[in-house]
Order: C-alpha cells, then sequence, then structure tokens
C-alpha cells in the first residue's frame, strides 16, 4: 500500500468498537448454536456439547483416544457441565483437570455447510473444520487426523454424520488445495470455500476469525489492515486465527457453484 493510503489507526478505529463486534460475533453464533441444538435428539445434544472436550483433551477412557502425543487443546474453551457430565457418563473414572501454561493446537472449531443456516434439519451432515496450529508436524497431523477418525465413527453410533476437516490457516491462505468439503471438495474453488465459511461457519469453541474485524470498505486492502491490527497491538494474535480476506472472489468463481453473494454483515 502506498504511503498516502496508510491506514489511520488514530482516526478510523478504537478497541472499544473492536470488542463491540468481537461481542456481537460471539451473540450471533451462540444463538445459531442454540438453534442448531433444537433441531437435534437429547443423545446428539449431548454429543455435540462433548465435541469440544474430546478435542481439548486426550483421555483413554473417551472417544477419540489414539495417543497422549496427539496435539490437542482448544485456545479460550472451558468445558460446559454439559460437556462434563457427558464425560462422566462414558467414564465414571473421569475427572477434568485444567492445566496452567498450555500450549493450545487447536485454533477452532467450526460447523460449516447447512448446519449454519435455514437449510439445517435433523437428518443434515455435520461438517466441522478444525483450525489448528500451523506448526504442527506431519507426525503431528497424522496423530490428529487418526484422533477426528475415531470421534467420527463414535458420532455414527448416535446416527450423526460427522466429517471433521482439519484446516491449516498459512496453508489455506497460500491457496493450497485440500479435502475441506464433504459434498465439493473436488470442484469447490478456493475463495468459494473461504466465502461459505465465512458466511455459514458457526463456532463450536475456539478463536474467532480476524477476518470480522476488518471493516468492509477495507476489503480490498485486508491483508493491510489485518497486519496493522496486529502489529498496533490492537488485537493480539493469540485471540484469533487467519484465512485471509474476500478481496480477491472473481465473479466466475460462483456460476454453477454458487447462485448469490451474501453481504458482509460484521459491521
Amino acid at each position: 500500500m502506498p504511503d498516502s493510503q496508510v491506514i489511520s489507526f488514530d482516526e478510523g478505529i478504537s478497541r472499544k468498537e473492536l470488542n463491540a463486534v468481537r461481542q456481537r460475533f460471539m451473540s450471533l453464533h451462540r444463538e445459531r448454536l442454540r438453534r442448531i441444538q433444537a433441531e437435534l435428539r437429547p443423545s446428539q445434544q449431548e454429543f455435540l456439547a462433548l465435541l469440544p472436550l474430546l478435542l481439548h483433551i486426550n483421555h483413554p477412557m473417551l472417544p477419540g483416544f489414539v495417543s497422549s502425543e496427539t496435539p490437542t487443546g482448544i485456545s479460550d474453551y472451558s468445558p460446559s457441565r454439559q460437556a462434563l457430565d457427558g464425560a462422566k457418563k462414558l467414564s465414571r473414572s473421569f475427572e477434568y483437570k485444567k492445566r496452567a501454561q498450555r500450549v493450545y493446537r487447536i485454533h477452532g472449531l467450526y460447523l460449516m455447510g447447512s448446519t449454519g443456516t435455514i437449510g439445517q434439519s435433523f437428518g443434515s451432515d455435520f461438517d466441522l473444520w478444525l483450525i489448528h496450529d500451523p506448526t504442527l508436524k506431519q507426525a503431528q497431523r497424522q496423530l490428529l487426523q487418526q484422533k477426528v477418525a475415531e470421534i467420527e465413527k463414535s458420532a455414527t453410533e448416535l446416527d450423526l454424520e460427522l466429517h471433521i476437516f482439519l484446516v491449516d490457516p498459512e496453508r489455506f491462505r497460500k491457496g493450497e488445495k485440500s479435502k475441506l468439503s464433504h459434498e465439493s471438495s473436488g470442484t469447490t474453488q478456493h475463495n468459494l470455500l473461504l466465502e461459505e465459511f465465512y458466511r455459514s461457519a458457526v463456532l463450536l469453541a475456539g478463536r474467532y476469525p480476524l477476518w470480522w474485524l476488518v471493516p468492509p470498505e477495507h476489503e480490498d486492502d485486508y491483508r493491510s489492515y489485518a497486519d496493522n491490527l496486529l502489529s498496533n497491538r490492537f488485537i493480539k494474535a493469540a485471540e484469533i486465527f487467519d484465512l485471509g480476506g474476500l478481496d480477491h472472489v472473481q465473479a466466475g468463481e460462483f456460476f454453477g457453484v454458487y447462485p448469490g453473494f451474501a453481504k458482509k454483515l460484521r459491521y
């Protein structure tokens, strides 16, 4: 960005405004998650509440245990009473112990697709994006992939068709191809997946996307605006993850895939 266009943070933004945006984000997603849960049977509701806890810890008596070396820990997550009760039902010996100064390898869990929209129904699949620490080594990714595969198997016992996709935010921003959609993993383009995430994803646990703090009028200079938010310490890197902006979405990507484009409603 030319020097003449450098963003004036003294005039254009405040921490109070950013906090208000964060609060709106959290309120919106709590309500959307509540509506999703209302469509499920009690046993399915319990599993959905338990799901973040299964990924937050490694416990040999809970679904998804592969190894004590499997990357775990969800940023800014504390298990609900419903999650802890659900774990107790599966293992009476289970006792949750919060550890101080942990390294959180999982940055966010987001329900994707129809589960986040008016199209949600009792028979809907659950696609879950697991946004993880980009510094994970290949062996760690493989262990995490095994863990989510075991959790998916447990979900089928409750008639929940669950698909968990691992997302490295750095690789995603670079446009590296990976299977991130159950229905159209091979054809949906990067920007369409990103647009779908920002439009329909519902926070289950973890951090919020940096994109929500960038006003619509700065979409075209998303990278510069986002970098300035971080470098000027308006936000902490440990609070967010960054999948990138929508400043380069081409109209041609929408033909035959998505008939319309949802307006950004953050501000």
